[in-house]
């Protein structure tokens, strides 16, 4: 099982991410405009957050919204439904201590907090406790083709919970300056 303190995390998100991600690193560019989709939170209206959504995944021919990807689109509608949820944008240092969910001899299941440093920013929000369970984190990614120039960032909310703890600590290391001053997670409400 792996355990680490999420205080100060920098990583490239290509690994992170999957195939949602491609391989260019948040350091490897310095944008001059951010892209077409930047997560802020649900309380944001779509497509900057969550709020008042369509029922679909917009049309991907959209100069606005770009191509956003059903699963994704389905993933925000998900989380947004579920009543033992909550968001917190936090500063970096988070303060939190994370440690994988790994069922015995099962793959890994996400990542449950298992401390908050005294005095954090974690702890200053007031929300975050002992035994939440991480279902989103903020990743920012460049689609399109960095060697043009044209990859600019975008923001999602991704699926913490499909992910590994390698995964979820690459993903919070992408919300980096000078694009991001927070990192935005989704949490369960310990049973």
């Amino acid at each position: 099982m792996k355990t680490i303190v999420v205080l100060a995390a920098t990583a490239s998100v290509s690994s992170a991410l999957g195939p949602l991600a491609p391989s260019v690193s948040a350091r490897d560019m310095m944008p001059k405009k951010l892209g077409a989709r930047w997560y802020t939170g649900y309380q944001t209206a779509y497509p900057n957050g969550a709020k008042d959504m369509p029922d679909a995944p917009p049309e991907s021919t959209s100069a606005t919204l770009g191509d956003h990807e059903p699963a994704l689109f389905n993933f925000w509608k998900q989380i947004h439904e579920q009543s033992d949820v909550y968001e917190v944008a936090l500063a970096r240092p988070l303060g939190i201590v994370f440690e994988e969910i790994a069922p015995l001899g099962a793959a890994p299941a996400g990542v449950k907090v298992i401390e908050v440093s005294e005095g954090s920013n974690a702890e200053k929000a007031g929300c975050v406790a002992v035994g939440d369970v991480l279902v989103g984190v903020t990743g920012v990614r460049y689609p399109g083709s960095a060697y043009l120039g044209a990859a600019k960032p975008e923001r999602d909310i991704f699926p913490a919970h499909e992910m590994n703890f390698d995964q979820v600590v690459e993903a919070i290391g992408s919300n980096e300056p000078p694009e991001c001053d927070d990192v935005i997670l989704r949490l369960r409400r310990a049973a």
